[in-house]
């Protein structure tokens, strides 16, 4: 393959990194930060119950009425309420200094100062139709079923509140067919068609036979309440599913055959009025980094000329390496015997490996971790795509998914947090780039586990080196369809030494319904890759694997830009030139 740098990066500008200066930190917490956290969780726990039962299982430890949660899917898209809620917190914020606060405090500051931000933007007018709701790998169709199908049960009110959340099913459709409805009036509706219909076909065929009401019996039984109140309630969820639940599927099947017409080909959403703007606001979501999105496409285009070049020293005749296990849990077992070589040890919890059932399955998801409630010792879960990905587990590909799931990927993470951490709400930060960078990391190191007599040293390095391109090659023709608005014959023009047509048509096509979906994995990893190599760089022989992990986990899950400030701070510290 030709390198790519050249066609790439015509327009892209190398930015350079600057480091902000921070001011020093306060020696205790302080105690009015410390009550706005407390009261500001406890306010995100009662926003609705959807959020509250994700993240605690006994919210009443943490002075919250469940009763009092209003039990709702929610609504589609932001309401004057949460922009409302929104503005009170920055402005609340404002009101400290940073100065006066502890260092867990300040960290904690910079994400809620650069999330709210970034939130505020995105809850602009002008942009609140152009998101797609129909994701094929993150739609309505998808996470419903998801969220139904690996719902806990801690209380006889949660199975009262499951079966009102399954009768909101139909409203909350209604609701997301009304917005689909307004796009196609103003002609930002695009999605991916015949991905999405057949979903909801499938999940339509197999109402007979779903792991909804599975899952749910399971949940009830383990309650052990009477054989009276577990029949009721089997009945009711199974009486929800046939006329709330499986008729709004019946509903979004119909309502969007009628919008087929309406719904726009493949195009870039930066053709769209505001989507520029949009778009660069997906990027930094997607990259949990302030960077524009002309350096990264930089930085991934270097990326995969630098993955090429290294392609080329390897042979690529050479047979495709095989672990020995014969099971997914035998992986898990492995990994949980060798993670602690590269990474701080942890109390490791109880898990369980569930095959997703047919309805579930996508060729767009191998495998997905289910968290459970950082206040519950709860079995973790993960859900592996058997049907479609489960016919070798002795293949690199899966060794290395359940790595990424598992140990030392999502689920490490996950239990590294919720031991960790000091104050509730850092469990409720998000930022993708971190999660799914740090998970494909574990990747990458789960690999040198492997026996060299099993599996050869080139063999690793080549998995890694295919890996990368995979990943940073769509991410970039992302960001170059996006940023240049590239027609489809135009990116098929430019492409056409590199894939056959038929591959670059459907790729345009992906990255134009989801755009950003490469970047998270692609720009995480690469942005935690470089800042093991600037470490290891400065340290030389005392680098040390799991001190670099301590320092990119101890804060919990924020971004990019905060954690380029601890790590150089974490070298200055080690190499005495901290001032």
């Amino acid at each position: 393959m030709k390198k790519i740098l050249s066609i790439l990066c015509a327009t892209a500008m190398c930015a350079t990194s600057i480091v902000p200066v921070y001011a020093k930190s306060a020696s205790s917490p302080n105690a009015a930060f410390d009550t706005f956290l407390q009261e500001d969780f406890k306010e995100t726990m009662e926003d609705d119950y959807t959020t509250m039962h994700s993240y605690l299982s006994n919210p009443e430890q943490y002075g919250i009425q469940a009763s009092d949660v209003k039990v709702t899917l929610g609504s589609i898209s932001y309401t004057k309420e949460d922009k409302k809620e929104l503005n009170a917190t920055i402005k609340k914020l404002k009101k400290f200094k940073r100065s006066s606060l502890n260092q867990t405090q300040q960290e904690i500051y910079d994400e809620y100062v650069a999330s709210n931000t970034l939130a505020k933007k995105q809850m602009q007018a002008k942009y609140r139709y152009l998101p797609n709701i129909w994701s094929s790998s993150n739609g309505i169709q998808s996470v419903l079923a998801n969220y139904f199908a690996n719902f806990d049960m801690y209380s006889e009110d949660d199975v009262k509140a499951f079966i009102k959340l399954l009768k909101d099913t139909d409203r909350y459709t209604d609701d997301a067919i009304a917005f689909s409805k307004k796009q196609a009036q103003q002609g930002t509706l695009c999605f991916d068609y015949n991905d999405v219909m057949e979903t909801i076909n499938t999940t339509i065929k197999n109402k007979d036979q779903n792991e909804i009401y599975n899952n749910a019996s399971q949940e009830i039984d383990a309650l052990q309440l009477s054989e009276t109140k577990t029949n009721k309630y089997k009945e009711q969820v199974q009486k929800a599913l046939d006329t709330d639940y499986f008729p709004a599927y019946q509903t979004m099947k119909t309502e969007l055959k009628k919008l087929k017409s309406k719904n726009n080909k493949a195009t870039p959403i930066t053709k769209q009025k505001n989507g520029l703007a949009y778009y660069k606001l997906l990027v930094e979501q997607n990259a949990g980094t302030t960077k524009s999105p002309n350096a990264i496409l930089f930085d991934l285009a270097n990326g995969c000329d630098d993955m090429i070049t290294q392609m080329q020293s390897y042979d690529s005749s050479s047979t495709e390496a095989k672990t020995n296990f014969s099971s997914a849990n035998e992986i898990m077992e492995f990994l949980k015997t060798k993670y602690t070589q590269d990474y701080p040890e942890i109390q490791m919890p109880n898990y369980e490996i569930q095959n997703l059932p047919e309805e579930q399955t996508s060729d767009n998801v191998v495998a997905y971790y289910v968290e459970p409630p950082f206040d519950s010792n709860d079995t973790n879960r993960i859900r592996f795509n058997a049907v479609d990905y489960g016919g070798d587990v002795t293949s690199l590909d899966t060794y290395m998914t359940f790595a990424h799931e598992g140990i030392p990927g999502h689920m490490y993470q996950a239990n590294y947090n919720h031991q960790h951490l000091t104050y509730p709400i850092q469990h409720c930060f998000s930022e993708i780039a971190f999660t799914e960078g740090f998970a494909m990391l574990a990747e990458e190191q789960a690999l040198g586990y492997l026996d060299d007599q099993l599996v050869s040293s080139d063999a690793k390095d080549m998995q890694i080196i295919n890996d990368k391109f995979s990943y940073y090659l769509p991410a970039t023709f992302d960001l170059m369809i996006h940023l240049r608005k590239l027609s489809k014959s135009e990116f098929v023009d430019q492409m056409k030494d590199m894939y056959d047509e038929d591959t670059l048509k459907d790729m345009y096509d992906s990255f134009c319904y989801e755009p950003c979906m490469y970047l998270p994995y692609a720009y995480g990893w690469y942005q935690l890759d470089s800042l093991r190599d600037k470490v290891k760089k400065a340290l030389g022989d005392s680098y040390d694997n799991i001190e670099f992990i301590d320092t990119l986990l101890k804060y919990g899950v924020i971004n990019f830009d905060i954690i380029r400030k601890n790590v150089n701070t974490y070298i200055a510290q080690k190499t005495g030139t901290e001032s």
